[in-house]
């Protein structure tokens, strides 16, 4: 039996942590950044920005990571062994393919934002905040080189702070130009008689603050790189390698390493794009055309909000793993590999499962407290969809883990099999029923299960991982759905006199607690588990001092 080991960890150690951890942090700023947004210009406000906005985040991908991945992989293969010449000829070669592909995809996206809104999103009046977003999509693609080729020259923490500050420039920026020029196109719209130019300037306005954002990015980075400029200088001047690659060379072994993570990239960012298409299309044809971008406001602005949060941190949880167990696979320690994935798909599932029911039951106070507008229609969604914090906690989780250990052809194969399988379920869901936006959550939910299956075949296919059902999955789920039946009774019938900030508040803390007190007894979480997780020192000398340990 492999014993557990705490493993101290170096500077580099806590470094790669920061890195992992910065990614989600990011996209957390984001799904933070559409609550006050969604109350500045509401949800049919939320509605046109979101097609933009999934426009810029789709090409971001792409580009900002699956270019930056590519080139920082092959930068620091040559930096190792002295090759600073061939390493700036990929990064030269990589600015050179993304300026390009950058350029053209800015000036269709900004010279066709009419017939993109018009004929593929459905959304005519997104075409402000569409046209508006096309200078970021040209930014982040430089952003990806460049921060892929200081991360493979080794300067891995200014990409980080540039992530940060990028995000942190957005949050700002779009907010106050959001305000800016939602109160602008209330007079626009006062003059033309249609209330959703303000929702459309408003959106337009969150789009721009996204352009200044990268903007201010690109200036990091140029600054980072002058920094920089002579120690690079030197490496190329003192390059000891024999033998420089060829320009052909440079251009074939950089695209057949950028292409696949590109292509990642888009399996797993392209379906909010697509789904909103199939809702706008299906609503129209079922005549219900004048909700339908409010409804997707919700559903964007309001119930991918509260989900992503919440999965976003329970993955922060388990990802420092990731590294640990690519080393480990690597050396063909394949017990303590199994060991690690075990330990860590367990506190996934202590984590999400609860976490999804908690959301179900109290999601009238939670919408409460954080939105406005139509707080009927996102309870319902998040009811019936929270179940997509498990399985996106587990697909990323686990995609990432192969990826890192590279079988990269099985995270393409999941992302383009969850992305056909719940294209399909979604458009038969909402062509043959009334649920509507509702069939857009369960279609989601869809999605992140087939690649959460793929993962776990893939986990026991290459790492002869064996799950342990009936402790990881079978006890959490039955400790959860019992504390989570507690907080529902207790939800009702606080709800209509303490308010929805008391109500959660209360509720949450009494569903945690028995909670804790299911599992332990159940024994469905260890001492050394409790111990390993955030706060778990303290819950084992309470349980002690109860005598439940």
């Amino acid at each position: 039996m492999i014993q557990n080991t705490k493993v101290k960890k170096t500077g580099k150690g806590r470094r790669r942590d920061w890195v992992l951890g910065v990614g989600l942090m990011a996209w957390l700023i984001g799904f933070v950044f559409r609550i006050p947004l969604s109350r500045m210009i509401g949800d049919k406000g939320i509605g046109f920005f979101a097609a933009a906005m999934e426009i810029f985040a789709l090409s971001s991908a792409v580009m900002c990571y699956g270019i930056s991945k590519a080139v920082a992989i092959l930068v620091k293969y040559r930096a190792k062994r002295d090759m600073y010449k061939s390493a700036r000829k990929i990064y030269q070669s990589a600015l050179v393919f993304t300026v390009l592909i950058s350029v053209l995809a800015a000036l269709f996206v900004f010279f066709f934002s009419e017939f993109i809104a018009q004929t593929f999103i459905l959304e005519y009046r997104g075409y402000l905040a569409i046209a508006a977003i096309a200078p970021a999509i040209l930014l982040s693609g430089l952003l990806g080189v460049m921060r892929g080729y200081l991360q493979g020259m080794g300067a891995m923490m200014p990409t980080v702070h540039s992530r940060l500050l990028e995000k942190f420039i957005m949050f700002v920026a779009g907010l106050l130009l959001a305000a800016a020029l939602f109160s602008y196109g209330e007079k626009v719209a006062a003059l033309l008689r249609d209330t959703e130019y303000a929702a459309a300037y408003g959106a337009m306005g969150a789009s721009i603050g996204v352009c200044i954002a990268c903007g201010v990015a690109i200036l990091h980075m140029l600054l980072i790189r002058l920094i920089y400029a002579g120690t690079f200088k030197q490496q190329v001047m003192g390059d000891t390698a024999k033998y420089v690659e060829s320009n052909g060379q440079v251009i074939s072994t950089f695209f057949s390493a950028a292409l696949p993570y590109m292509v990642c990239a888009l399996l797993y960012n392209i379906h909010n794009l697509a789904d909103q298409r199939v809702f706008n299309y299906v609503m129209n044809k079922q005549e219900k055309g004048s909700i339908r971008v409010a409804h997707w406001g919700v559903y964007y602005g309001k119930y991918s909000v509260v989900t992503g949060i919440v999965a976003i941190l329970c993955t922060m949880a388990a990802i420092s793993a990731i590294p640990r167990i690519a080393q480990m696979y690597d050396k063909q320690e394949y017990g303590e590999v199994k060991y690690r994935i075990g330990s860590a798909v367990h506190n996934l599932a202590v984590l999400t499962i609860p976490c999804a029911v908690w959301v179900a039951v109290l999601a009238k106070p939670i919408v409460g407290m954080l939105f406005k507008g139509d707080q009927d229609t996102a309870v319902k969604l998040l009811q019936t969809g929270s179940g997509v914090i498990v399985f996106f906690t587990f697909g990323y989780f686990l995609m990432l883990l192969m990826q890192r250990i590279r079988k990269i052809r099985m995270v393409i194969l999941g992302g383009l099999a969850a992305f056909l399988i719940h294209l399909v379920f979604l458009f038969i869901l909402i062509s043959t029923t009334k649920l509507g936006i509702v069939a857009v959550a369960l279609g989601l939910m869809v999605f992140w299960l087939v690649v959460c299956v793929t993962g776990f075949v893939g986990a026991v296919q290459y790492m002869q991982y064996s799950p342990e059902w009936i402790r990881t999955f079978g006890v959490t789920a039955a400790a959860s759905a019992a504390s989570g039946l507690v907080g529902m009774l207790l939800c009702k019938v606080m709800i209509s006199w303490a308010g929805g900030i008391a109500t959660f508040l209360i509720c949450i803390i009494v569903c945690i607690l028995i909670y804790i007190v299911l599992m332990i007894v159940l024994r469905g979480i260890r001492e050394d588990e409790l111990e390993e997780m955030p706060g778990g020192r303290v819950i084992v000398v309470l349980a002690e001092r109860v005598h439940l340990l």
